[in-house]
């Protein structure tokens, strides 16, 4: 299968997975399966970044792969602080780039209507950006897009559920709220679209690209996922490290099962 084929089908199956998911959660969902799904997505991006991403950026390019990383994590923070300027007080603030708890968000259900909309947009600039990760990791190497692909899996479940419940919270009914989800999933094939439309321009670049990638993994683990472990009610608990330390060694045993080749 082409790079393209591949990258389209693993960005379809990501999305597929994350509405099965949001399918689950409706019947089953709990603050302790959520706390540990945050946690093992956060040992994921990590492991990804620092095991996969970071080094094959390296290898390929340039110098500023570092300045590249930094850059792209500065700008999801700005992106994050316009965010919340935006939202006002329509949301509790424990919202975050990995997600919102949702037992905060039935007290602000009113407040949440006009809300909802940011979060369509929101979701919909965020699954673009994952499905351009992820077609830009398979131009780079099959190897490196299949481990870009489960680690966006692994933060997109807890992130969608997130949305999911803004959305009910807000008097969508729950057909409507799967549907809308579906809806903004598909800009992901749209992003996978636009990376291969100026390939060229990626081949080129595609140091740049991973670097950006990494950085924007960083944040997401690091400025809002990790936080919510820490301010888990379930923080001493195992529900908070061994996820953790499952995700990072699962991209461990997946990198030394699906070799880069050289």
């Amino acid at each position: 299968m082409s790079p393209f084929g591949q990258a389209l089908s693993a960005t379809f199956l990501v999305g597929a997975i994350s509405l099965v998911g949001i399918a689950v959660a409706m019947r089953q969902w709990s603050e302790r399966i959520e706390i540990a799904s945050i946690s093992f997505a956060a040992g994921v991006l990590l492991a990804t970044t620092f095991l996969d991403l970071l080094p094959e950026a390296i290898e390929r390019g340039g110098g500023d792969v570092l300045e590249v990383t930094l850059a792209a994590f500065a700008l999801f923070f700005a992106l994050e602080r316009l965010i919340h300027g935006l939202h006002g007080h329509g949301l509790h603030s424990d919202q975050s780039e990995g997600g919102v708890h949702a037992g905060h968000l039935h007290d602000h259900a009113d407040k949440g209507i006009a809300s909802r909309y940011l979060i369509l947009i929101g979701d919909s600039v965020h699954n673009f950006i994952d499905g351009v990760v992820i077609a830009a990791s398979f131009v780079a190497d099959p190897a490196l897009g299949v481990t870009t692909a489960l680690a966006v899996l692994a933060h997109e479940i807890p992130h969608e559920i997130a949305d999911y419940s803004i959305l009910v919270a807000s008097k969508l009914s729950r057909v409507t709220a799967i549907a809308l989800n579906f809806a903004t999933a598909l800009t992901a094939m749209l992003g996978v679209l636009v990376c291969f439309s100026f390939r060229g321009f990626v081949e080129t670049h595609v140091h740049q690209f991973m670097a950006a990638t990494a950085g924007m993994f960083l944040y997401i683990a690091a400025a809002g996922l990790i936080p919510q472990i820490h301010h888990s009610p379930y923080r001493r608990s195992f529900l908070c490290t061994g996820p953790f330390f499952a995700g990072i060694a699962l991209m461990v045993v997946i990198a030394a099962l699906v070799p880069h080749p050289g």
